[in-house]
């Protein structure tokens, strides 16, 4: 599935459309990196700070912010949730990003 992507170059973030719900909550999944949760649990959302230092970091070598407005994502869904970005200038290069699923807590709620 084909993501809608919102990259503001001013702040360097990145925000992920993954689903039409609408957001309940958010839960930060790693430095930089807040995932929005729907009422029903299901990720809706990646929003990424430093958004060019991270595609620079997942694609192992600089990457101009001018570069990361045009980067492609798509989502796949498997054991964990897959954001496949793509950068296809000089030549098609692809990097993945996995988010775990989430699961219920005994101890936190969300």
């Amino acid at each position: 599935m084909t993501v809608k992507t919102a990259y503001d170059s001013e702040n360097d973030s990145m925000y992920l459309d993954i689903s039409p719900e609408k957001a309940y909550t958010s839960v930060e999944v790693g430095e930089r990196r807040i995932v929005d949760i729907s009422e029903s649990k299901v990720p809706v959302g990646v929003e990424i700070l430093e958004a060019s230092k991270f595609i620079s970091n997942l694609f192992g070598k600089t990457v101009s912010k001018e570069r990361v407005k045009h980067i492609l994502c798509n989502v796949t869904q498997k054991d964990a949730i897959y954001l496949n970005f793509e950068m296809t200038e000089p030549k098609k290069e692809v990097a993945r990003f996995a988010i775990p699923k989430l699961y219920p807590s005994p101890v936190v709620t969300v």
